[in-house]
């Protein structure tokens, strides 16, 4: 726009009545959110190194198609965009995904999600699983210094589940038949960088030194300190590791050595996870990376968001 027109448009913005401003609000809030995912979309354009299909270093541009740059490899002539090969790929209504990433921001229900982007229910559950895939992957390489861990546990859900079903339906809400742990409890570990607060969640299939260690040890440095509330499969682990443990009842501190830091993520994992009355087991991964994620960055934005979901 010529900076006399848009003068001018600032001018009339004085003369509009209410209901003028709140239509002005909606179409720049539309024009805000354009811009901002072709931004997202131009970087991951000029990210490209390789084709996606075969890793060749040569392509040049083959036009545009649907607002996407398409490029052409020169080893196999298959062409592709920024987003092949990506969670992303394929999805329709591009205009909304960074609006889409904002309501994931504010952890909004799928139904909320659906309302507010103008979408079909089912399109905003399947939008919010595809944004989810890259967040789920993203856990430390390394957790250093002083390691906290411990497990917290979800009752075992079939949320959306119709058919083969291991048990009779049941109540969104209803307690587990069972007090304590049992199967009816899906255990997942969390492990914390009490430093740098670098975190691994993942759902382990059992409370096993075994399962617990697949996904525990390869991101425990060499001289790392690992804090548990004595459960005896972290010493397990400490020792094939060859590295120093100590043990501190749940609640408890013994000097520097506790898990307040473990105890703390958990409750704000729990008190988050409520908003959703409950998620399915087999999804319980997703929600624990978009956690994550919405944990150790605060202030994320809703183009942050969407530049993560396609990576």
């Amino acid at each position: 726009m010529k900076p006399t027109a848009f003068k001018k448009l600032i001018e009339d913005v004085g003369t509009l009545s209410a209901s003028e401003c709140i239509e002005a609000k909606k179409a720049l809030r539309g024009r805000e959110q354009e811009v901002q995912g072709s931004l997202v979309l131009r970087e991951a354009e000029d990210a490209i190194k390789t084709c996606p299909y075969c890793d060749c270093e040569h392509f040049t541009k083959s036009g545009v198609r649907d607002g996407r740059q398409r490029f052409k490899c020169k080893a196999c002539s298959k062409t592709f965009n920024a987003l092949t090969g990506t969670p992303l790929a394929r999805l329709r209504m591009a205009e909304k995904h960074i609006e889409n990433a904002e309501c994931m921001v504010d952890g909004l229900s799928v139904a909320a999600t659906a309302e507010r982007l103008g979408v079909a229910f089912t399109t905003a559950f399947r939008w919010r699983h595809r944004f989810l895939r890259s967040p789920q992957k993203i856990q430390p390489l390394q957790l250093t210094g002083v390691v906290e861990a411990d497990e917290t546990f979800f009752i075992e859900s079939f949320k959306g589940q119709r058919k083969g079903l291991p048990r009779p339906a049941k109540v969104r809400g209803t307690k587990a038949v069972k007090p304590g742990l049992s199967k009816e409890q899906i255990p997942v570990l969390v492990a914390r960088d009490r430093s740098s607060g670098a975190t691994l969640s993942a759902v382990i299939a059992s409370r096993k030194a075994k399962d617990i260690g697949e996904k525990l040890s390869p991101v425990l440095s060499d001289d790392c300190l690992l804090c548990s509330d004595g459960y005896k499969a972290y010493g397990v682990i400490a020792k094939a590791k060859g590295i120093q443990s100590k043990s501190v009842p749940a609640k408890k501190v013994a000097g520097s050595y506790h898990i307040q830091n473990i105890n703390s993520y958990h409750s704000r994992l729990k008190g988050w996870m409520h908003r959703f009355y409950g998620v399915a087991t087999k999804n319980l991964d997703n929600y624990l990376g978009w956690h994550r994620m919405l944990d150790k960055d605060n202030c994320m934005d809703g183009k942050t968001f969407l530049n993560t979901s396609f990576r």
